[in-house]
């Protein structure tokens, strides 16, 4: 027994030993930063870890046994700014020692964080998917729109000038500015005002999971945060042209056309000069001052080019076929450290011919590209879309000590948007036709008496386009975020936010037609959205839980009760008992009330990782002309009018998310998530036979929350940083997206008997399943450039590989009799869409390379700095519109399904279609970029 218990002793001993052996040990000591006393009771953990302790009297502390990795320290203590230090690197059998000075804050506790190191790559104690594009980033990259930052970042797509995050429509995210909704809610886009990347400090992406201080979204966040001032002024100018160099195809008749775009930037910031101006202003007086503008001909071959007009948008900006400005002024005062006053301005004007500019239309707007090919010979009768928005902020925030502080935010903003005929009245439209070309073209009918005439080339010659529309939104804005801290770790905010709209909408499709065209819409209405919210943030041991709800009450507006009270045969009885039993009368008004859970959950289950899952409900009110369009009395003649829904329900979806994130250093990072998101009470047209006898029974198609839509996916992203001359990141996705139809007119779309109807769950056309993505930034250090020239070059790098679009497929038509193709009389083999298989395939992949050097030049006392873009170097073919018979863009001598105008095969018998030679069937083609940037400090 005495032998028994000796041998276990010395096995004890030994596995103790080596235990020890293999751990390591964090002292230190924490320090006033201003006297140099010792702080007692600092809360110090490492950061996505259990571990953790407090500093005793004398400012010491200790953590034993921890794991050899790379870690990174947090100290916090009420009354002081927290401190991070990243970059502690724990050695089998060793013993780390690092000091830390706290200095006091005003501020909250968490609201001022002070970094030792290089900043973490990753915030591993996350609940939601949330990625951060910092100014850093933009700058590498050379992005010239948030559009070209952020389809950078896994689970986000732009396809047709529309952002989709992890499978959502366009129109289903949020887009904030400063904590303020921007989102224009009648373009039916997603997005609103528009600003330049010069004015962003940062972008938060959040792609799922995220707390219920953001709301109506049911796809994804994009809070952006506008640019600080600087503590020294600064100004620079900078100009970027591009230049097209594909070869062209001489089918598309803009083989001389290659320079297309020229960008103009002006940006002033910092603080010192007006604190001269104002030398007896107490405080901190700082100013961003940013203007740029965007003149680009696109895609229109020479030929075509026009001067493009507009009621709404000043005259000078119509350089160029597609042309944009942005002025942004931000001007903030700081009095004290715990108060803080910011005025923020955002002016934006747009003037294209691209019909993705409003997705909200009266009549049916198939997925394409935006270009109106059909009258490329005669863009003076196109669609010209004008827009303008204006937003402006004042924001006050306040601490008020270290364990409360409250921000007050009020808001304004308008939108206004026309689409014309290029500047034309309603009254001046005229029906568009297509005319025969002189001299005219003869083709053999088979008679030797006759021939035949080919009755025009299918561009129009003379007249407009169908449409004529224009709105004006109104939106003023009052929100208050009160934060609590209840305890170190212990973390209670709140809010309230009250949007007041008003919302004019005129549209009239063939107005030629006497007297209000053959279908029109008007409508003017006030609607109200009242948000409260309260939200729940607890750490301890390393577990992070963040619960909260999300209580939204939604008035449609007046014209909305008054159709609800009306005889208005278009609604029934059942909508009307349906509308009073849900809603709530309150200050003359009906509202909705809609609460939705967030649930958000991270845990180390090793030193290194971190384990989360989330889970929320998220809403989306339906968009404004599914509400209201005719509930006023009017008398339009088209036998497919749309008529709106009162008592339509918000858009739903319930997610998922599980995910793991491994912390491998303090330079390594590794993610990976798996989503599950359910989306129901999507919009749907469908027909209603009214009992109202002033329709006789007639038909007529109303909208109805009847779709839904299922999107899972998995992520895996990577983050590598080697000092400060390497940063590059791989993400790799895969994700599904199938539902019960694509497009709330698709009821419509089947009554007119263009779509087949379907009961099956399909894919959707902007799902593409697989998408890998490789960027990296380098810079070349002064100590290892061979030669002067090329100290501190830059470079840029940039790969996509993505599946193709989604398209159905042609498949040939096969004569039962023979087994072969069937063919026409002229020779032509048939190709039908197989409507068995709606978005049943991809097209070829998508691909995509683009190169980048930059270098700064000291041209005392100023800088200029170089930088060379190239886009798409290899000249992929990426085809934005789809050969449903080759699953590529198409090229001459390609077969083609039945509708298209083949060029080996001409159509004979009018309306036709002009041969498909649409520029924009490509995506980007190969373009270089050359951009200079002069900068004084």
């Amino acid at each position: 027994m005495k032998r028994a218990l000796i041998a276990a002793s010395v096995l004890l001993h030994s596995v103790a030993l080596v235990w020890a052996q293999s751990t390591g040990v964090l002292r230190g000591t924490v320090t006033d930063a201003a006297t140099g006393a010792p702080l007692r009771s600092v809360t110090l953990r490492l950061v996505g870890t259990s571990y953790g302790t407090f500093s005793a009297a004398d400012g010491s502390f200790v953590l034993a046994n921890l794991k050899p990795g790379t870690y990174v320290l947090e100290a916090t203590l009420l009354g002081y700014a927290a401190v991070q230090q990243s970059g502690i690197r724990i050695r089998p059998g060793d013993t780390t020692v690092v000091h830390l000075r706290l200095r006091e804050s005003a501020l909250v506790l968490g609201q001022e964080i002070v970094v030792i190191g290089e900043r973490p790559l990753l915030n591993v104690e996350e609940t939601q998917s949330l990625r951060l594009i910092q100014r850093e980033r933009l700058q590498e990259s050379g992005a010239t729109t948030l559009g070209d930052a952020l389809v950078q970042q896994v689970g986000v797509l732009l396809q047709d000038n529309t952002l989709h995050i992890r499978g959502s429509r366009g129109y289903e995210l949020a887009y904030r500015i400063d904590g303020i909704s921007a989102q224009d809610p009648l373009a039916g886009t997603g997005l609103g005002a528009s600003l330049s990347t010069d004015a962003v400090e940062e972008i938060e992406v959040l792609t799922g999971g995220f707390s219920p201080e953001f709301g109506q979204s049911t796809g994804g966040v994009l809070n952006v945060r506008t640019a600080e001032p600087t503590r020294q002024w600064q100004l620079r100018l900078s100009l970027r042209p591009e230049w097209r160099l594909h070869r062209r195809n001489p089918y598309d008749r803009d083989t001389h056309s290659t320079y297309t775009t020229e960008r103009y930037r002006l940006s002033l910031s910092g603080t010192q000069p007006l604190a001269r101006l104002l030398p007896t202003l107490p405080g901190q007086l700082g100013l961003v001052l940013s203007l740029e503008g965007s003149f680009s001909d696109g895609l229109v071959p020479e030929f075509a080019r026009v001067r493009l007009r507009s009621g709404i948008v000043p005259a000078w900006l119509a350089r160029r076929q597609d042309n944009w400005s942005s002025a942004f002024l931000k001007l903030t005062y700081q009095p004290t450290e715990a108060i803080r006053l910011a005025y923020m301005s955002l002016n934006s004007f747009a003037l294209n011919q691209n019909t993705r500019t409003l997705q909200t239309t009266l009549e049916y707007l198939p997925p394409d590209p935006g270009y109106q090919y059909a009258f490329q010979g005669h863009f003076d009768g196109a669609l010209t879309y004008g827009t303008r928005s204006h937003l402006h902020l004042f924001t006050w925030q306040q601490s008020f000590g270290p364990r409360f502080f409250a921000e007050f935010r009020l808001g304004y903003a308008t939108w206004h948007a026309r689409a014309d005929a290029n500047g034309r009245h309603y009254t001046e439209y005229s029906e568009p036709q297509d005319i025969p070309t002189l001299p005219p073209q003869y083709y053999d009918t088979g008679d030797s008496l006759r021939s035949g005439i080919i009755p025009g080339d299918g561009f129009y010659d003379v007249g407009t386009a169908w449409s004529w529309r224009e709105h004006f939104a109104r939106e003023i804005t009052l929100r208050t975020d009160l934060t609590a801290i209840l305890a170190e770790k212990n973390q209670l905010k709140s809010g309230i936010e009250l949007q007041l709209q008003e919302l004019q909408y005129a549209e009239i499709f063939a107005p030629w037609i006497p007297p209000l065209g053959l279908n029109h819409d008007f409508f003017f209405v006030r609607p109200r959205l009242l948000t409260l919210y309260a939200q729940h943030q607890r750490t301890s041991k390393g577990l992070v839980l963040n619960y909260g709800l999300r209580l939204e009450a939604w008035a449609p507006g007046r014209l909305v009760d008054d159709a609800i009270e009306s005889d208005l045969p278009t609604i029934t009885e059942a909508q009307r008992n349906s509308y009073r039993s849900r809603t709530l009368p309150l200050l003359g008004l009906r509202w909705k009330l809609r609460l939705s859970p967030r649930l958000g959950i991270a845990h180390p289950i090793t030193p290194t990782q971190m384990l989360y899952f989330n889970y929320g409900h998220f809403s989306k009110l339906p968009r404004p002309q599914y509400i209201y369009a005719k509930l006023s009395p009017q008398g339009a003649s088209s036998s497919f009018q749309r008529f709106g829904n009162p008592d339509l329900d918000p858009e739903t979806s319930i997610s998922y998310e599980l995910g793991l994130r491994n912390q491998l250093s303090s330079d390594d990072v590794l993610s990976i998530a798996l989503y599950y998101r359910d989306i129901f009470g999507y919009v749907q047209t469908r027909p209603m036979r009214s009992p109202n006898p002033r329709l006789a029974g007639q038909l007529f198609y109303t909208y109805v929350n009847a779709d839904y839509a299922r999107a899972r996916g998995i992520e895996l992203e990577y983050r590598k940083r080697i000092g400060r001359w390497f940063d590059g990141q791989v993400s790799l996705s895969y994700s599904v997206v199938t539902g019960k139809s694509s497009s709330a007119d698709e009821g419509l779309l089947i009554a007119r008997g263009l779509v087949p109807e379907r009961l099956t769950e399909d894919p959707m056309p902007w799902d593409r399943p697989w998408d890998l993505q490789l960027s990296c930034a380098a810079r070349l250090p002064r100590e290892l450039a061979p030669i002067g020239l090329l100290e501190d070059l830059q470079l840029w790098v940039r790969f996509v590989w993505r599946s193709g679009r989604r398209y159905t497929p042609a498949i040939p038509v096969i004569d039962p009799n023979t087994g072969e193709q069937r063919r026409l009389p002229n020779g032509r083999p048939l190709y039908e869409l197989d409507e068995s298989r709606p978005y049943g395939a991809l097209a070829q992949p998508y691909r995509w390379l683009e190169l980048s050097l930059s270098r700064e030049f000291r041209l005392p006392p100023a800088m200029l700095r170089i930088r060379l873009e190239l886009l798409n170097v290899l000249d992929w073919k990426n085809a934005a519109i789809v050969n449903p018979t080759t699953g590529r863009a198409y090229e001459f001598g390609d077969p083609t399904p039945v509708g298209w105008n083949d060029p080996l095969y001409p159509d004979i018998q009018p309306p036709l279609q002009p041969y498909p030679f649409n520029p924009a069937r490509y995506e980007q083609r190969r373009t270089l970029r050359i951009g200079a940037e002069l900068s004084w400090q």
